[in-house]
């Protein structure tokens, strides 16, 4: 999938990025290539720090989201089973009390709507979406973080290019194009830090698209189920109510007939 292939890059890149400033001991068995790639990095100058910081946050952001975000954490099929189950019977105590078991947004939305049950249903409908409306800034947590993130280090990366110019420019109006090493250094640094912008920025970006994705689909599932469920509830509480929902409205009377006026 996508974000796996992201959170890959996102981890290679933050172990990378995090430590850059102390080379790791020669002969260290973490990373065969890792003289050459401490080195490469290092070469891209004070722009790969704010790099390397932004990759370990978009790392903690995604781990913390890929645990958070699982059905289990949000919607869990057992929960709605049961739930369903015991509002059917009409024994609301039951569904109360195993909603109080899941600490999860299905349930927190279950129970706003069963605690407003003696004002209504539309008082319980109204309970919902509320209930619904703060779940759903619940389940998009921390992905403003990886939008800051994704939008952020490419633009850090760019800085470093322009960094790296800048010092190549003074080299050549210093010493002249005689010494092409000299210049070659500042394009390196200039590459160098644009790579690893785009590196952290693209996975972070796909990351907080398929998490944002996700919640929605979430959010989406629980609004569904939850208005069965209301449904349900007001079949029990208020069938005319339920009729009029359904679309049966009451019929009109037919006016009476309209009495003929005497001809003068």
């Amino acid at each position: 999938m996508v974000w796996l292939a992201g959170a890959a890059l996102i981890v290679i890149a933050g172990a990378a990025l995090a430590g850059q400033a102390a080379a790791p001991p020669e002969g260290s068995s973490m990373w065969s290539l890792s003289p050459d790639v401490w080195g490469t990095l290092k070469k891209g100058g004070y722009a790969m720090v704010p790099i390397g910081i932004c990759s370990v946050l978009s790392v903690a952001v995604v781990i913390e989201r890929f645990l958070s975000l699982r059905r289990k954490n949000v919607l869990p099929d057992e929960l709605v089973t049961a739930t369903e189950r015991y509002l059917r019977r009409g024994d609301y105590e039951e569904t109360v009390r195993i909603c109080e078991r899941f600490d999860v947004p299905f349930a927190h939305v279950v129970r706003a709507a069963l605690g407003r049950r003696h004002l209504g249903i539309g008082e319980m409908e109204r309970a919902m979406v509320g209930t619904g409306q703060h779940e759903a800034t619940v389940l998009s947590r921390n992905l403003r973080m990886l939008g800051v993130i994704a939008n952020l280090t490419p633009m850090l990366g760019l800085l470093g290019t322009v960094l790296g110019m800048i010092r190549a420019f003074e080299v050549i109006s210093k010493v002249g194009t005689g010494n092409p090493a000299l210049v070659a250094e500042g394009i390196s640094e200039a590459l160098i830090t644009t790579a690893a912008g785009l590196v952290i920025g693209i996975p972070t970006l796909a990351a907080y698209h398929f998490f944002r994705s996700r919640g929605e689909r979430f959010l989406f599932e629980i609004e569904t189920i939850a208005f069965e469920l209301l449904h349900i509830l007001t079949l029990q509480i208020a069938p005319e109510e339920a009729g009029l929902r359904a679309g049966r409205r009451p019929q009109p009377q037919s006016a009476p007939p309209a009495e003929s006026k005497e001809e003068a």
